[in-house]
């Protein structure tokens, strides 16, 4: 069964980020905000980042020192 991601903003001015994973880590969107991301791992929330860019490095820079 493969899931469809409809697009339910799609006549919004500024579309809401989608969360994403990468491994051990997710990043969600927060809520009030159209493109900040709250990084969460093991059940922590680690940094809130500006935007989707800035989330994957944070997450690459920390995944390599833990």
């Amino acid at each position: 069964m493969k899931l469809k991601q409809h697009k339910s903003d799609i006549l919004e001015p500024k579309p809401r980020e989608l969360g994403f994973l990468m491994g051990d880590y997710a990043a969600v969107p927060l809520a009030g905000s159209t493109t900040k991301l709250v990084v969460i791992y093991e059940g922590q929330q680690l940094k809130v980042c500006r935007n989707r860019q800035s989330a994957i490095t944070f997450i690459k820079k920390h995944s390599k020192t833990k």
